[in-house]
């Protein structure tokens, strides 16, 4: 089956940076610690809403991947979904009680938007027993879930919206895996949907060096800055040789592992940013700090790697290449825990790992060339 590429057109990439601005708002739940330490509500504060942004941003993705043609219609619910978009982000902050009903309206209309244009499809098809059927079942179900938080809002029942508003996040996750649906996977661009994944990515290593700047002090040089930049430099060549040289994309493929896989990546990454924000910020607590640096980057190479699965066909994950991967990391965690409180061994035990798992992946994939 000849598989082509479908185009990404530059309102989609209009469409990302709105998502990467509210994913660059999250960082404020959790760069102000207490006693050098995070707050554990904080963190799950976080985590919340970056699964929020992200499972938003799937809605309206996996719609233009299979469906979407920009026409007329298609732009107007487009710019209706980032009008949403940028209330939703807006909402975002330490008190987010004071934000339940606005959050949750501009979720609704997110769905609502994603909805209609599966409907228009569905009728097109004149049938809901499809994918676009499929989606729209699983939108207007997670819909519901928000109306009812709607209404607790409105009747002065805040204490229960948090806990439906997790329920709402967590059914809209978990869903497709349920149901599913009778359609073919033939209906997926799976190449259009790794660029998609790619660019979000890539402008979210964009947003983190921007937010890195500061370290950069034009008037008092030091090395330091050089040390952040290459960590981050790192991590994105791991994750360019990974998804974008080693994987396959011309496949017919669900793709499920690449989207779950791609929210740990994106949350990784700001996590990473926010241990240098707070080293930067001082009077931090540096176990709490090496601690979220090491695991951070644990996850960001798990997650990269397990889209393994997607590799050409002449490349393979062998025992020899995860061996040398765990010695790295051996290697850079016991650097960065044996002088917790010094900067240049955090930042030299935090390169080791990234430019030692680069070079692996570089190493496979210049292998795969000679083959």
């Amino acid at each position: 089956m000849e598989i082509t590429k479908k185009p990404v057109e530059l309102i989609e990439l209009f469409y990302d940076l709105l998502f990467v601005y509210a994913i660059s708002q999250l960082t404020s739940l959790i760069n102000e610690p207490m006693g050098g330490v995070i707050p554990v509500s904080n963190f799950f504060t976080y985590f919340v809403t970056c699964f929020v942004i992200l499972q938003a941003w799937l809605y309206f993705t996996n719609y233009v991947n299979r469906y979407g043609e920009w026409r007329w219609y298609e732009y107007l619910l487009a710019c209706i979904n980032m009008i949403a978009v940028i209330f939703m982000s807006n909402t975002i902050t330490g008190d987010w009680s004071v934000m339940y009903f606005t959050y949750d309206v501009s979720m609704m209309v997110i769905l609502l938007t994603v909805a209609l244009l599966y409907a228009v499809h569905a009728k097109k098809e004149h049938s809901l027993k499809g994918a676009a059927g499929n989606s729209i079942s699983n939108i207007l179900i997670v819909c519901f879930i928000y109306l009812i938080a709607i209404l607790c809002a409105l009747n002065g029942l805040q204490e229960y919206v948090l806990a439906i508003n997790v329920l709402a996040i967590i059914t809209g996750a978990f869903i497709p895996f349920f149901n599913r649906g009778q359609f073919s996977k033939s209906i997926i661009n799976f190449p259009h949907l790794v660029e998609r994944f790619e660019l979000l990515t890539i402008i979210t290593f964009g947003e983190a060096i921007v937010g890195l700047t500061h370290f950069f002090d034009a008037l008092n040089f030091s090395f330091v800055p050089i040390f952040v930049f290459l960590i981050v430099i790192t991590m994105f060549g791991s994750y360019v040789t990974q998804i974008h040289r080693l994987m396959e994309h011309y496949r017919v493929e669900r793709s499920l592992r690449l989207m779950f896989s791609h929210y740990f990546i994106i949350i990784s990454i700001n996590l990473v940013t926010v241990a240098f924000e707070l080293i930067h910020a001082g009077e931090v607590n540096y176990w709490f700090v090496s601690g979220l640096m090491i695991i951070s980057l644990i996850v960001f190479y798990i997650s990269i790697m397990v889209n393994k699965q997607y590799y050409k066909q002449n490349i393979k994950l062998t025992k020899k290449d995860i061996l040398e991967m765990i010695i790295v990391f051996v290697v850079g965690i016991t650097i960065i825990l044996i002088s917790v409180s010094n900067l240049y061994a955090f930042l030299i035990g935090g390169l080791i790992i990234t430019f030692g798992n680069f070079s692996i992946l570089q190493m496979k994939y210049k292998r795969c060339l000679s083959e």
